[in-house]
């Protein structure tokens, strides 16, 4: 069985969706075959595989295929016809839907119970290793069912101010499913990000949230650095646009950890 995580913030801006993408490409250079779920209506992790996340209605189901996944979800239907594979060696997408930014779909979502999630959701990842959940920035809706069908959550924490008011808000919604419908669901850890080597700023960051959550913050850091924004414009990861970038060792350093912890 994969084991699946979801990367989570409340926060736009932090680094989510870049950490999402990356770490799934550094996961496939040490041979994982990987999935990248995409939650988000705005596509970003879909765009940042080479993928458009976006139906535009063309006839042609190999350019634009039906990507209504989520009510296929809700039935029980399988979701690997929905699965595309990526220019990437290893790495498949299930790219962002329209429903995601549905209310009605999304509401379904999180009243449905969880096991009749987890099938159809485990049919299209079982031939995987790894799945990677890439979400909007939030703390309820399609979050929350990520959270649901996932193994762990990484949480990544922006190096600046207000860093551990936001940590404040997302560590009581993980115990309360640790505690309710999802025993299994563990921290991956948690990740600092947008560190700038200048900035005493950084540095307290850092300081402080391995003070406080020792146990639970990855030695790994993610550095600024122009080469990720970059690379998602080109719609590559960072590891493929630039290997030798300092956002591109730091991601495979990442993948290292999450590649020890399992």
């Amino acid at each position: 069985m994969p084991r699946t995580i979801t990367v989570v913030s409340q926060k736009g801006g932090v680094g989510k969706t870049t950490t999402a993408v990356n770490l799934a490409a550094s996961l496939c250079l040490a041979g994982r075959r990987v999935l990248l779920v995409d939650l988000d209506p705005q596509a970003n992790a879909s765009s940042g595989v080479g993928v458009d996340g976006i139906d535009r209605g063309s006839a042609s189901p190999a350019e634009a295929p039906d990507r209504r996944y989520l009510s296929a979800l809700l039935a029980g239907e399988s979701l690997a016809p929905f699965v595309v594979d990526t220019p990437f060696e290893g790495l498949s997408v299930l790219p962002s839907s329209p429903e995601a930014s549905e209310l009605e779909i999304v509401h379904d979502l999180q009243r449905a119970p969880s096991e009749s999630l987890r099938s159809p959701f485990s049919q299209a990842a079982e031939r995987f290793d790894f799945v990677l959940i890439d979400c909007p920035p939030s703390l309820s809706g399609l979050p929350t069912v990520a959270l649901h069908l996932s193994d762990s959550v990484v949480i990544p924490i922006q190096c600046e101010y207000y860093a551990m008011e936001g940590l404040s808000q997302i560590l009581p919604i993980v115990n309360k499913l640790q505690n309710s419908t999802n025993r299994d669901l563990r921290i991956e850890g948690l990740l600092l990000t947008m560190f700038s080597e200048d900035l005493d700023l950084s540095h307290d960051v850092v300081d402080q949230v391995r003070e406080f959550f020792e146990t639970l913050a990855f030695e790994s850091v993610i550095p600024r650095d122009v080469v990720l924004a970059e690379a998602a414009s080109h719609g590559r990861p960072v590891v493929e646009y630039d290997p030798t970038s300092r956002g591109a060792w730091a991601y495979v350093e990442l993948a290292r950890e999450v590649l020890r912890s399992g």
